[in-house]
């Protein structure tokens, strides 16, 4: 009894920690206003099939899914630890585990779609073929 109530407490105040500095994530409108500063290098973490469906204009494809142990490796020959990166996936999952690992691997601020690119569309934000 002790052990689930440990437990329960360890999930519901451990859920609830902010995240860590250098990592947010923000709803779209939010989104579409940070990627359009100069310095934001905007990620898409989705599968290659995914990002020929439709991305976000400006994107970079890592495809996290598929590589997520090479992941990190390619985010940083591809980006620059110290400029802002905009990520997004399809839901938010996928962007998040991303994010988690950029931040171990140094990068300094990482801001994740809120709901990933089915958010981005609810919300009526435009896709590039």
């Amino acid at each position: 009894m002790k052990l689930l109530i440990v437990a329960l407490f360890t999930f519901l105040f451990g859920a609830c920690q902010p995240a860590p500095e250098g990592m947010s994530v923000i709803p779209a409108d939010e989104f579409e206003k940070f990627i359009t500063q100069a310095d934001v290098q905007l990620l898409d973490v989705r599968t290659p099939e995914e990002f020929e469906a439709g991305h976000i204009a400006g994107a970079v494809l890592i495809d996290y899914r598929t590589d997520s142990v090479g992941f990190a490796a390619k985010a940083e020959a591809l980006l620059k630890k110290d400029r802002p990166v905009a990520l997004y996936c399809r839901g938010g999952r996928r962007s998040h585990s991303a994010a988690e690992l950029m931040h171990k691997a140094g990068f300094q601020q990482l801001v994740e779609l809120e709901g990933g690119i089915t958010a981005w569309q609810k919300a009526g934000k435009s896709l590039n073929p």
